[in-house]
């Protein structure tokens, strides 16, 4: 089965040149430098739009044929059409950049991403093999490390620090309470650095992991903790002085509420401290559940 045309079909599920028109050929060479499979394709969607010529997607489609079977000219004004007859601006236009590309228009590429990316495109171009004849390029190269920033802000530190707050906690651990060793703490860095990832297991074998992440919306850290044997919290909080400081409300099964306060916090000597506090009483009275030191496993 022929694929998608190499372009945003890797990103938008909504490219209609994955449809039917592609279903039934093989891959037989054919004169040219087009497959049996590929003019089969195009002769199907030069049919479809010939039947329906005001269909956007259709036109859409017949680029992507053009596009697969390295036809970038016809590609271009299949696109292009497409574009006049109401197909979505930012998809089409990237899609019309690698046809533009593979054709060698380097300047009328560069041109339509600029475009998609100023409208909010969120898409890695610079990964994208459809643009690697763009490599060196200045322009290129500029929206690309733009594009980078904007498809993993987790990782732009100088930009979106809020994501970086609780590093302090990454590492492999050994956690004590007191001088008494309770588990061992496996705390990575997951998701194009989105999400602080704690595998846990304590001395009898029971583990439990959590995910944390900075919620952009909310612009409140989530916990959500779950155990092997089903248990399950979620905690919301904040940096406040340097400690990540969660907290939890929940209903009991004895039908008055739990509420939990649980911090993390960086020690002068780089160990991490966890420490649990929980009420049973709207929050009148506080006791302590657990105070967890990490350390460093050498």
């Amino acid at each position: 089965m022929a694929t998608c045309p190499r372009s945003l079909c890797l990103y938008v599920a909504a490219v209609l040149c994955c449809s039917a028109i592609f279903a039934n050929a093989q891959a037989l060479p054919l004169d040219g430098n087009a497959t049996k499979s590929e003019a089969e394709a195009i002769r199907e969607a030069k049919a479809a739009c010939d039947k329906d010529p005001s269909n956007s997607n259709l036109w859409e489609a017949l680029g992507g044929a053009y596009h697969h079977a390295n036809q970038n000219q016809d590609a271009v004004a299949a696109f292009k059409k497409a574009l006049t007859l109401g197909y979505d601006p930012t998809l089409g236009k990237y899609n019309l950049a690698t046809a533009y590309a593979s054709s060698g228009d380097k300047s009328s590429a560069i041109d339509l991403l600029t475009e998609v990316v100023n409208a909010g495109l969120v898409a890695p171009i610079g990964k994208d093999p459809e643009f690697a004849n763009l490599a060196g390029d200045a322009r290129f190269e500029a929206l690309a490390k733009r594009e980078q920033a904007m498809t993993e802000p987790c990782r732009d530190a100088e930009h979106h620090p809020e994501y970086r707050q609780l590093d302090f906690w990454v590492g492999d651990w050994e956690v004590f309470d007191g001088v008494q060793k309770v588990g061992d703490s496996s705390v990575q860095l997951i998701l194009k650095d989105c999400v602080v990832l704690e595998n846990w297991t304590d001395l009898t074998g029971s583990q439990g992991k959590s995910f944390n992440k900075y919620n952009p919306n909310s612009k409140k850290w989530e916990q959500f903790w779950v155990e092997d044997n089903g248990a399950t919290n979620y905690f919301y909080g904040s940096l406040v002085d340097g400690e990540m400081r969660y907290e939890l409300t929940r209903p009991r099964k004895d039908g008055s509420t739990l509420m939990r306060h649980m911090t993390f916090s960086r020690l002068p000597n780089g160990e991490v401290r966890q420490y649990s506090q929980a009420s049973t009483d709207l929050g009148k009275t506080w006791s302590t559940e657990y105070d967890f030191t990490y350390h460093k496993r050498q």
